[in-house]
């Protein structure tokens, strides 16, 4: 007889049997096959329950058995974070109707909103008004609406100011709530307005705006009058909508909501969400060669999965040299969704290093007439495509000293391919157009 080596196992009864050649034999084989079988998926049903549990232990049970026992003993204490201190705090004592919104006046330079707990919940609106008052300080409107005034012992709105070495001067407003949940819904309206300045043709500017609330959709009204130097924004589970903001540097992060807006920015901006859309105007401007005589790149990220990416982009530069056009860095980001990058205008001689990746989906852009550069879409062969609209209308050369543009293509793969889009023979290339798309379709418009 000779061994048979079909597989092996760490179970004893799954190890090589010696091979026979009678029915009985055969037929006891096939036994402990059978029976060897039946343990291993035994062990994997075991395997899967446990997990069940234990996840469910954890995420359900716990958690309902301890808001269960906080509802019992009915606990009003509202614990403060340690990050910030309090300072005065609203006093609603009506018990008939909703109270008179509570208001604050806080330093404008730097305001900070936070929230904390289970019940706060709602909407901060930001716009620009005049009030009488400091003009240095900027109006917080706190309103709430509820089912039972009993909803107010589990809520605090008080004056918070930030514990932080490194952000002392940010202060503003803080709703914080019980820790738990009780029986109680709410909704709270944070209306913020920034003083308008004097001056006619200046820009009230603002050193930092930062908003930390989650579950609090945030809507910025038209505030062209308003210069953020860093507008940083975060929630969970809640739109974000800028009708328009100019700032340095913004970042924008929420998760399973969208991201609207117009912004623009001279610096660095991110939107980042998840399970959700992003459909933007982006402006960008360069403005470190004019400011500091060093080029640095004005960048932008926008980052999300399962969801869309739409974009339609500006590109300019404050620089005064003919050989400069600014230097921009883009990147797009998601799974499972499109990307659609459109650019109406950039500087002539701009550097621009644009990255869209996505799977199962689509990556378009369509090239700004004054790009002079290489570009890559990788992507399976039948789903590549360059789409010349040179036969429409002839081109223009930006630089108005009749160029031709002219389009290559260098090498074509099975999952990559590679080309230039330039100005006569392309003597100037600058940047890259880098296009990829997994199981998807990848597509230049030039």
């Amino acid at each position: 007889m000779k061994t048979k080596k079909s597989y092996t196992d760490t179970d004893p009864e799954c190890q090589p049997l010696l091979e026979v050649d009678d029915e009985d034999g055969k037929d006891f084989i096939n036994y402990k096959q059978k029976r060897c079988s039946r343990r291993c998926r035994r062990a994997h049903i075991w395997g899967l329950s446990a997990f069940v549990f234990v996840y469910s232990l954890t995420h359900f049970i716990v958690p309902a058995v301890h808001t269960g026992f906080q509802r019992f003993r009915d606990d009003h204490t509202i614990p403060v974070p340690g990050d910030i201190s309090l300072g005065r705090c609203a006093n609603w004592m009506s018990t008939e109707g909703y109270p008179d919104p509570a208001e604050f006046y806080v330093d404008v330079d730097a305001p900070m909103f936070v929230s904390y707990g289970p019940l706060a919940v709602g909407e901060i609106e930001v716009t620009q008004a005049n009030h009488t008052g400091d003009a240095n300080k900027a109006k917080v409107t706190v309103s709430v609406a509820f089912e039972d005034y009993k909803f107010l012992e589990y809520v605090e709105v008080c004056e918070v100011r930030s514990k932080d070495a490194h952000k002392k001067q940010e202060s503003g407003v803080g709703i914080i709530s019980v820790p738990w949940l009780p029986r109680q819904n709410g909704r709270f309206h944070v209306l913020v307005e920034l003083p308008v300045v004097d001056e006619a043709s200046s820009k009230r500017k603002i050193r930092s705006f930062r908003t930390r609330m989650p579950s609090f959709v945030h809507t910025f009204r038209d505030l062209a009058d308003v210069y953020f130097q860093r507008l940083e924004v975060a929630t969970t589970d809640s739109p974000i909508d800028a009708e328009f903001v100019e700032a340095t540097d913004v970042i924008i992060t929420t998760s399973n909501a969208p991201i609207h807006g117009t912004y623009n920015v001279d610096g660095d901006v991110s939107l980042i969400t998840s399970s959700a859309n992003i459909d933007v105007n982006l402006n960008l401007r360069d403005t470190a060669e004019a400011k500091h005589g060093i080029p640095i790149w004005t960048s932008a990220r926008l980052l999300t999965s399962n969801g869309p990416i739409r974009a339609t982009s500006n590109l300019t530069t404050t620089g005064t040299r003919e050989d400069y056009g600014g230097k921009f860095h883009i990147t797009a980001e998601t799974s499972r969704a499109d990307i659609e990058l459109d650019f109406n205008k950039a500087p002539v001689e701009h550097e621009l290093n644009l990255s869209a990746s996505t799977s199962l989906g689509r990556a378009q852009v369509t090239v700004p007439p004054e790009y002079d550069g290489p570009w890559i879409m990788e992507a399976l062969f039948p789903f590549r495509e360059v789409v010349d609209t040179r036969g429409e209308k002839v081109p223009e050369d930006p630089t108005g000293r009749n160029r031709s543009r002219v389009l290559w293509f260098n090498n074509r793969g099975a999952f990559e391919e590679d080309g230039a889009i330039v100005w006569n023979r392309g003597e100037n290339r600058k940047g890259q157009i880098k296009l990829k798309s997994t199981l998807g379709r990848t597509t230049i418009v030039v």
